[in-house]
């Protein structure tokens, strides 16, 4: 397989992640993302103005806890060196968070889960976003949406001269969100199916943490 080829396998394995995780932890927080924090930004502008200070408190927690996890997870990232390691790191996260369910540590929503949930994706999002010279997150979809857009355009524009080609890592930010989809619309059905729920990116991980690490180091 080419590297391109190996980055969009790893581009959809972390998006799915992403999406399934971010899901799940929209319904354990009750209404708060862990990753989009636009989402976040957004509801607690319109909190501000109705006035709910409750929201304000809980939405701006996780905005914060999210950014401190994303210079905890720069710093752990930069100790781990290569970018597998952190995935593997991530994937423990995953398996203490679960754990916590199972021996209900804590409680649904409660400041641990919200601290562990924000710190993963947060480590995800610091340990690469860079695949095939393609520079894009794996967390987050507006952005990818319109780099694909502008990709889409680019390969329209220049088939007037009949000589545009639309190789694979144009099609990167696309994989980027469909994979982000793809887990979110998992995530329910999983929640519902059995109480590992949490368990199940993991195998995601430990295979994108594996193929091609030559690629990796070459990036």
């Amino acid at each position: 397989m080419t590297p391109e080829g190996h980055s969009a396998l790893r581009v959809l394995a972390l998006a799915t992640t992403a999406g399934y995780v971010d899901a799940i932890g929209f319904v354990e927080l009750h209404g708060m993302f862990t990753a989009a924090q636009t989402g976040n930004t957004t509801q607690v502008g319109v909190a501000i103005g109705n006035g709910d200070t409750a929201t304000i408190a809980a939405l701006g927690t996780v905005i914060l806890l999210f950014f401190v996890g994303g210079v905890l997870a720069s710093v752990f990232r930069r100790s781990l060196g290569a970018p597998r390691h952190a995935w593997l790191v991530e994937a423990v996260f995953l398996a203490i968070i679960q754990g916590m369910q199972w021996w209900q540590i804590g409680f649904e929503g409660s400041l641990f889960e919200t601290v562990l949930l924000s710190v993963t994706m947060a480590l995800q999002a610091q340990t690469h976003s860079r695949f095939s010279g393609v520079s894009m997150q794996t967390i987050v979809v507006t952005s990818n949406l319109l780099k694909f857009a502008d990709n889409i355009g680019g390969y329209l524009w220049k088939r007037r001269n009949g000589s545009a080609t639309f190789p694979l890592t144009a099609a990167l930010p696309g994989l980027g969100w469909a994979g982000y989809f793809v887990g979110a619309c998992l995530s329910m059905p999983a929640r519902h199916a059995t109480s590992a729920f949490f368990l199940l990116p993991i195998p995601l991980l430990i295979a994108v943490a594996c193929i091609s690490t030559r690629d990796l180091d070459a990036e």
